[in-house]
C-alpha cells in the first residue's frame, strides 16, 4: 500500500500533496530512523517498503533524516523542512503524561563513618579499573608487565562481562554490586548519570561499597575516574584519600583531591589542576594518578608494618582514563603518553575480525542499516586502535609500579590484585568504526585478572560473571560477607584455595585468615544447600542514550534498548565450559530482547525485536538465528530465565543471598 496524506489525498508515487510543518513520528513512538534520506518521496518509499508495520513517516530536511512509526503521534510546529505522510487516519495530538510524584528520600547514613578496628588476617587489596578496554580485539596486548606480574601469577577470566556496556551505569554497578534494573531512575527523563542513579542518591541510600571496608578496618584510597559526573568534592563514604574526576583530560588533568582526616573537621577537598610539569606532556593523566597512588600505597604498607598485628590493611581503587577517547569534535581519539606515542608502526591496523565492516542485515535495524565504512573512516578507526594500545602502555607501567611497592614491602603473600575494565569496545565490527553500546561480545566481554594467595598461577577460568560481582568479591577477600543491598556474588570461593599449592608470592600457601573464613562459610552454606552453584547465564541490560553518532555512523538510539542473556553451560564432569567440538546444542548462546525506553521503560511491552546467536557455530555473531529457530521450548526457557534475572534484587524477601540472582 502506498502512502496517503491528509485531506484524503493519495500519492501513487510520493509526489502529490504532503503535510509540512507537522510531525507524525514523535520521539517516543518511531521504530526506525534512517539518515542521508534526501527527500520526502524517498522517506515515503521507505515506509512503503516496510509494509503494514509502517503506518506513517516524517522527513526532516535538516539532517536528511527519515523516521517511521507504527503508532502515529502528532506534533505541531516542528518547523520548516518537516514533511509527514500517513497510510491511516491521523489522530489528534496526544497530551503529555504527568510525571509521577517523587518519593521522599530515605534517611541519610553518616557520610564520614569511623575507621573500624584493625582485624588481623585481613589482606590488602588493589583494584585496577580501565575505561573502554576490550577483551576480544587485542586490548590486553600492550600489558606485557601486567601479564608477567598478575596473569602468570594468577588467574585470567575468559568470559567476564559487563552488565551494561557504557561508562557511568557500568561504574555505578561496580561500586554498588547492583544490577541496572535496581539502579535506574523512575523513568527515562529522570536526572541520572546515563540513566543510572546519581552518586548523591547512592550515598544517601547506603549503597556504596566503601563504608563496608572502612567498618572492617580498611584504609581506602580512590585514585582516578569514579563516575562520569556528580562525584563529591571530598573524601566521604568511607574513602579516606580521594583523588578523583569523571575522566577529564589526558594532558594537564584536574582532580578533586582530599587527603585530610575524614570527617566534618577535615579540610575538605580541593580542585587541583596538574599543569606545571617541567617537561612537555609530563602532566599526563595516568602518570599523575600513579604519582599520587603509588606513594599512598607505600605509606599504607609502611604504616601497617610499623604497627604490627594491629596494622590496618588497605584497599586501593586505581582507575586511569585510558584507553577512552579524548572527547571532542571531528575524529576524537585516545591520547597516549608522549613517551609511548611511537610504540606501534603507523601501518598497524585494528583486527580484521569476521564482523569487521560486515553487513548484518538480520540484526537490529540500527546494525542492519549501517553503511560500509569508508576508507577515511577505517583509517581513523585504525589510528584509534594504535592510540589505545599506546595509551595502555602507561597503565602497564602503573600496575608494575604498584606491584613493586607491595613486593618491596614483602606483602605479595598478603595482597590481592584485580584488573578489569568498565566495558568492551568495537573497532569496525558490524561497520561501526568505534564505540560500545551494543550487546555483542566485543562490547560486553572485558579483561579480568586476579592474583594473590591461593589463586593458581597462570590459570584461566571460564565462568560467566560480571562487574556486578567485583565488589562482592573484593569484600569476600576481605572477609566481609556480601551485604543484602548487593545483587552480585563473591567469586572468591570459586577461585581461591589453599590447595592451589605454594607460589613465589606465598611460599607457605597460607591464606589470609579473613579470606579463609569467607571461604569456609561459603563451603558450609553450599553443604547446607544455601549457596547455589555458580551461574551459567549472565544478565546484560542496556538503556539507549538517544542518537549517538561517532565517526559518521549512528551507533546508539532510544530503541537500542535491550536485556539479554549471555549463556555458557558447563560440563558437570569438569566444571568448565563444554569445548565447542563436543558441546551440546545451544550451550553457548546470546539471547536479546529489544524495546524502546521512550514507551517501555520497564520492559513491560512485548519486545519488538529479538536476536539469538549460537557462538559455538558462529563466534563472531554474524547470523541472527532467532527467526530460523523453530524450538519454541528453547525460546520460552531463555525468556523465562531472562525474566527471573531481570527481577532479582539482592537478599529479597529474606531468601538466602546466594540463590537470588542466579
Amino acid at each position: 500500500m502506498l502512502c496517503s496524506f491528509v485531506a484524503g489525498v493519495v500519492s501513487s508515487a510520493c509526489t502529490t500533496k504532503q503535510v509540512a510543518g507537522v510531525g507524525y513520528t514523535a520521539q517516543d513512538v518511531w521504530y526506525k530512523k534512517a539518515v542521508n534520506v534526501s527527500a520526502p518521496d524517498a522517506c515515503c518509499a521507505l515506509c512503503d517498503a516496510d509494509g503494514a508495520k509502517c503506518v506513517a513517516w516524517t522527513h526532516h530536511t535538516d539532517g536528511a533524516v527519515c523516521t517511521l512509526t507504527s503508532t502515529i503521534k502528532v506534533t505541531a510546529a516542528v518547523g520548516a523542512g518537516t514533511t509527514s505522510g500517513s497510510k491511516v487516519p491521523v489522530p489528534a495530538p496526544t497530551p503529555p503524561t504527568p510525571a509521577p510524584p517523587t518519593p521522599p528520600p530515605a534517611p541519610t547514613p553518616d557520610p564520614f563513618p569511623p575507621l573500624g578496628p584493625a582485624r588481623p588476617g585481613s589482606p590488602n587489596i588493589v583494584l585496577f579499573l580501565t575505561d573502554d578496554m576490550d577483551y576480544t580485539l587485542g586490548g590486553w596486548a600492550p600489558m606485557a608487565q601486567t601479564t608477567a606480574l598478575l596473569s602468570e601469577r594468577g588467574a585470567t577470566a575468559t568470559h567476564w562481562t559487563v552488565h551494561t556496556p557504557v561508562c557511568c551505569p557500568s561504574r555505578t554497578e561496580l561500586i554498588t554490586g547492583r544490577y541496572f534494573h535496581n539502579l535506574k531512575g523512575p523513568d527515562a527523563s529522570a536526572k541520572a548519570c546515563m540513566h543510572a542513579t546519581p552518586y548523591a542518591e547512592l550515598a544517601e541510600r547506603g549503597l556504596l561499597f566503601s563504608p563496608h571496608l572502612r567498618a572492617a578496618g580498611y584504609r581506602v584510597g580512590l585514585f582516578g575516574k569514579y563516575l562520569n559526573g556528580g562525584n563529591p568534592a571530598r573524601a566521604e563514604q568511607g574513602i579516606e584519600t580521594w583523588f578523583a574526576n569523571g575522566g577529564g583530560n589526558y594532558h594537564d588533568p584536574t582532580f578533586a583531591y582530599d587527603a585530610g582526616p575524614p570527617g566534618p573537621g577535615g579540610p575538605g577537598g580541593a580542585s587541583v589542576k596538574y599543569d606545571n610539569a617541567s617537561a612537555p606532556g609530563a602532566a599526563y593523566s595516568t602518570s599523575v594518578i600513579g604519582n599520587v597512588s603509588v606513594p599512598w600505597v607505600r605509606a599504607a604498607l609502611a604504616e601497617a608494618a610499623a604497627t604490627g598485628p594491629n596494622g590496618h590493611p588497605f584497599f586501593a581503587y586505581i582507575a586511569p582514563k585510558a584507553p577512552h577517547i579524548q572527547d571532542g569534535p571531528g575524529w576524537p581519539i585516545t591520547i597516549p603518553a608522549p613517551w609511548h606515542a611511537d610504540a606501534l608502526p603507523g601501518s598497524t591496523t585494528a583486527p580484521r575480525t569476521a564482523s569487521w565492516n560486515f553487513s548484518a542485515v538480520d540484526h537490529h535495524w540500527m546494525i542492519a542499516q549501517q553503511p560500509p565504512m569508508t576508507a577515511e573512516e577505517a583509517m581513523h578507526s585504525d589510528a584509534l586502535f594504535r592510540a589505545r594500545h599506546q595509551a595502555l602502555l602507561a597503565v602497564d607501567d602503573l600496575v608494575a609500579a604498584v606491584h613493586a611497592e607491595v613486593a618491596a614491602a614483602g606483602q605479595l603473600g598478603n595482597t590481592y590484585f584485580l584488573f578489569t575494565s568498565d566495558h568492551g569496545f568495537r573497532l569496525g565490527q558490524f561497520r561501526m568504526p568505534e564505540g560500545k553500546w551494543n550487546v555483542y561480545d566485543n562490547d560486553i566481554r572485558i579483561p579480568m585478572v586476579l592474583a594473590g594467595p591461593g589463586i593458581a598461577p597462570n590459570s584461566t577460568f571460564d565462568h560467566v560473571a560480571s562487574n556486578v560481582d567485583v565488589m562482592p568479591t573484593v569484600l569476600g577477600l576481605a572477609g566481609i560477607e556480601t551485604p543484602p543491598s548487593m545483587d552480585g556474588r563473591s567469586f572468591a570461593p570459586e577461585l581461591v584455595s589453599a590447595a592451589n599449592g605454594p607460589s613465589d608470592d606465598a611460599p607457605a600457601t597460607l591464606l589470609p585468615a579473613r579470606t579463609a573464613a569467607h571461604l569456609a562459610l561459603a563451603a558450609a552454606k553450599a553443604a547446607a544447600g544455601q549457596r547455589a552453584p555458580w551461574r551459567e547465564a549472565q544478565l546484560v541490560e542496556y538503556y539507549g542514550l538517544g542518537d549517538v553518532v561517532r565517526y559518521a555512523h549512528l551507533e546508539d538510539t532510544y530503541n537500542n534498548t535491550f536485556r539479554a542473556l549471555r549463556l555458557l553451560r558447563r560440563d558437570p564432569a569438569t566444571g568448565h565450559a563444554f569445548p565447542a567440538a563436543r558441546a551440546p546444542p545451544f550451550s553457548n548462546l546470546l539471547y536479546a530482547e529489544f524495546t524502546d525506553i521512550r514507551t517501555d521503560w520497564n520492559f513491560t511491552a512485548t519486545p519488538y525485536f529479538y536476536e539469538l546467536f549460537d557462538l559455538n557455530e558462529d563466534p563472531d555473531m554474524l547470523v541472527n538465528i532467532y527467526d530460523a529457530t523453530q524450538n519454541a521450548t528453547l525460546k520460552g526457557e531463555l525468556h523465562a530465565h531472562l525474566m527471573k534475572l531481570f527481577k532479582c534484587r539482592g537478599s529479597a524477601d529474606g531468601e538466602a543471598h546466594d540463590n537470588v540472582c542466579d
